[in-house]
Protein backbone atom coordinates (compact mmCIF):
# COMPACT_ATOMS: atom_id res chain seq x y z
CA UNK A 1 0.00 0.00 0.00
CA UNK A 2 1.84 3.80 -1.01
CA UNK A 3 2.01 5.95 2.07
CA UNK A 4 0.75 9.65 2.14
CA UNK A 5 2.76 11.39 4.11
CA UNK A 6 1.45 15.17 2.99
CA UNK A 7 -1.84 14.71 4.30
CA UNK A 8 -2.39 18.58 3.24
CA UNK A 9 -1.81 17.92 -0.56
CA UNK A 10 -4.89 15.49 -0.60
CA UNK A 11 -7.15 16.48 -3.53
CA UNK A 12 -10.43 17.74 -1.86
CA UNK A 13 -13.10 15.14 -2.17
CA UNK A 14 -16.34 15.80 -4.78
CA UNK A 15 -19.37 16.75 -2.42
CA UNK A 16 -22.03 15.15 -3.74
CA UNK A 17 -25.29 16.94 -4.67
CA UNK A 18 -28.51 14.95 -3.71
CA UNK A 19 -32.22 14.65 -3.79
CA UNK A 20 -34.05 13.03 -1.06
CA UNK A 21 -37.12 11.65 -2.52
CA UNK A 22 -40.37 11.07 0.50
CA UNK A 23 -43.15 8.48 -1.54
CA UNK A 24 -45.52 9.02 1.63
CA UNK A 25 -44.83 12.15 3.25
CA UNK A 26 -48.22 12.00 4.94
CA UNK A 27 -46.23 8.80 6.80
CA UNK A 28 -46.50 8.76 10.35
CA UNK A 29 -43.15 8.38 10.32
CA UNK A 30 -41.90 10.70 7.51
CA UNK A 31 -40.40 13.24 9.74
CA UNK A 32 -38.74 10.74 11.72
CA UNK A 33 -37.36 9.34 8.32
CA UNK A 34 -36.51 12.58 6.72
CA UNK A 35 -34.62 13.83 9.45
CA UNK A 36 -32.79 10.49 9.41
CA UNK A 37 -31.52 10.73 5.72
CA UNK A 38 -30.63 14.24 6.58
CA UNK A 39 -28.35 13.34 9.15
CA UNK A 40 -26.83 10.57 6.70
CA UNK A 41 -26.34 12.72 4.13
CA UNK A 42 -25.09 15.70 6.50
CA UNK A 43 -22.50 13.44 8.09
CA UNK A 44 -21.67 12.03 4.46
CA UNK A 45 -20.97 15.47 3.55
CA UNK A 46 -23.36 15.54 1.01
CA UNK A 47 -25.29 18.95 0.02
CA UNK A 48 -29.52 18.61 -0.38
CA UNK A 49 -30.35 20.56 -3.43
CA UNK A 50 -34.29 19.00 -3.14
CA UNK A 51 -36.40 17.35 -1.10
CA UNK A 52 -39.19 15.66 -3.47
CA UNK A 53 -42.61 14.64 -1.89
CA UNK A 54 -44.31 12.07 -3.88
CA UNK A 55 -43.56 13.78 -7.08
CA UNK A 56 -41.47 11.26 -9.01
CA UNK A 57 -41.66 13.93 -12.38
CA UNK A 58 -40.06 16.49 -10.75
CA UNK A 59 -37.15 13.85 -9.45
CA UNK A 60 -36.76 12.93 -12.88
CA UNK A 61 -36.50 16.95 -14.40
CA UNK A 62 -34.13 17.08 -11.75
CA UNK A 63 -31.63 14.50 -12.91
CA UNK A 64 -32.10 15.12 -16.96
CA UNK A 65 -30.59 18.63 -15.89
CA UNK A 66 -27.81 17.17 -13.55
CA UNK A 67 -28.81 19.24 -10.80
CA UNK A 68 -27.84 16.10 -8.72
CA UNK A 69 -25.81 13.07 -8.40
CA UNK A 70 -27.69 11.23 -5.96
CA UNK A 71 -31.02 10.20 -4.20
CA UNK A 72 -31.79 8.89 -1.32
CA UNK A 73 -34.69 7.26 0.14
CA UNK A 74 -35.94 5.56 3.41
CA UNK A 75 -36.36 2.29 1.31
CA UNK A 76 -37.74 0.81 -2.03
CA UNK A 77 -40.49 -1.07 -0.50
CA UNK A 78 -42.07 2.20 0.29
CA UNK A 79 -41.46 3.24 -3.24
CA UNK A 80 -44.62 2.40 -5.67
CA UNK A 81 -42.56 1.71 -9.28
CA UNK A 82 -38.68 1.15 -7.65
CA UNK A 83 -37.43 -0.62 -10.46
CA UNK A 84 -38.69 1.54 -13.18
CA UNK A 85 -37.54 4.24 -11.19
CA UNK A 86 -33.95 3.16 -10.78
CA UNK A 87 -34.07 2.69 -14.23
CA UNK A 88 -34.76 5.83 -15.39
CA UNK A 89 -32.48 7.74 -12.89
CA UNK A 90 -29.50 5.40 -14.26
CA UNK A 91 -30.59 6.69 -17.72
CA UNK A 92 -28.77 9.89 -16.57
CA UNK A 93 -25.86 8.12 -13.96
CA UNK A 94 -28.23 8.95 -10.87
CA UNK A 95 -28.19 6.12 -8.14
CA UNK A 96 -30.87 5.52 -6.09
CA UNK A 97 -30.14 4.78 -2.47
CA UNK A 98 -32.53 3.36 0.14
CA UNK A 99 -31.01 4.74 3.81
CA UNK A 100 -32.47 2.31 5.56
CA UNK A 101 -31.60 -0.72 3.50
CA UNK A 102 -28.13 0.41 3.28
CA UNK A 103 -25.09 -1.58 5.39
CA UNK A 104 -23.27 1.63 5.46
CA UNK A 105 -25.86 3.81 6.76
CA UNK A 106 -26.65 1.55 9.67
CA UNK A 107 -22.89 1.23 10.62
CA UNK A 108 -23.15 4.84 11.75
Amino acid sequence: WPVIEDMDHLPAPSTRRIAIYTSRPDSPLAANQLAAIQRYACAMGWVTVAIVESDEQRLLDLAATHALDLVLCWRTSDLRRAESLVQRLSVHSIELLAVAQSCTALME
